[in-house]
């Protein structure tokens, strides 16, 4: 997932939109300022303190393995989110 504040797309000589793989899946957020701020933080905040928030986790690597851990999230085989443990 990706967002905009400040209604610009690209940096200067950069545009990420340009630099992502085909194969990756991406969800953007298109909002002003005053959007972003309405960004229910402080609940999101509550829920990893809590214990509550769920987030997928497609695959789990040690630090050893990290070139696999990148093979499977530019090859979008992962199925979540790759966790990497030091």
């Amino acid at each position: 997932m990706t967002g905009m504040v400040g209604n610009k797309w690209s940096f200067d000589d950069f545009s990420p939109m340009e630099m992502i793989p085909t194969s990756v899946c991406l969800t953007t957020y298109d909002g002003g300022p005053e959007d972003f701020m309405l960004t229910p933080l402080d609940e999101l905040i509550e829920q990893v303190a809590a214990g509550t928030l769920r987030v997928q986790i497609g695959r789990v690597f040690k630090l050893d393995d990290i070139v696999e851990a990148h093979r499977c999230m530019e090859e979008n085989q992962a199925g979540g989110k790759i966790v990497v443990l030091t």
